[in-house]
């Protein structure tokens, strides 16, 4: 890469500012939302964020046999549906690998037979502490009914991977973590491989 500009000579964005006070106005089941009042180690001048606490999530890209899981829900945020790959929270105590596990058989009724990590991201560092995990479940076979919590409402669908490729090439699927989880996916080393496999069975 080539620098272009920076604040000024001294800068280093690796340089933490200082915290001086850090006030949780809200606990939420999901989050924290904090105002915390923080230094900068260049210009010593304070200045309030806001820092929403959040534990780690997670998303699963699940084939059964050549077919992509998906799951269909209402989501409040936006008010309307959406068509998305398995995903959740990290409970307390757990692994991200665990959570992802349990998500994939809650939400599906699904246990994979071949499973990989995909990497993680970190949804949106301006405000947010945490990172999203995706994982690559591969071979999965039906072993449960779906257990969900009593706010869940969905449907489970299995698509031929060119029909979930459209899904996501017409914007049906635009969950920006869906997307960075499928970002994952193509960037890893045995996705040629695995595609070439899943367009075969179309």
């Amino acid at each position: 890469m080539r620098m272009l500009a920076q604040h000024s000579s001294a800068f280093n964005p690796a340089t933490p500012w200082l915290e001086c006070t850090n006030t949780v106005t809200r606990d939420h089941r999901l989050f924290q939302n904090c105002v915390v009042r923080r230094r900068s180690p260049h210009t010593d001048l304070e200045h309030d964020f806001i820092r929403l606490l959040c534990p780690e999530w997670i998303n699963v890209i699940a084939f059964a046999g050549k077919e992509l899981l998906l799951v269909e829900q209402f989501r409040h945020g936006i008010d309307a549906r959406t068509l998305e790959i398995v995903g959740g929270v990290v409970d307390a105590g757990e692994e991200p690998a665990e959570a992802a596990r349990r998500e994939l058989l809650e939400e599906t009724g699904h246990r994979p037979g071949q499973w990989l990590s995909l990497g993680s991201c970190t949804p949106n560092p301006a405000v947010q502490n945490n990172r999203c995990h995706f994982f690559l479940a591969l071979d999965c076979e039906p072993v449960a009914e779906l257990a969900l919590d009593p706010s869940e409402e969905l449907r489970v669908w299995a698509a031929p991977w060119t029909e979930a490729e459209a899904l996501l090439r017409d914007g049906t699927m635009d969950h920006a973590l869906v997307m960075a989880a499928f970002l994952r996916l193509f960037q890893w080393p045995g996705w040629p491989a695995l595609e070439r496999t899943l367009r075969a069975a179309c």
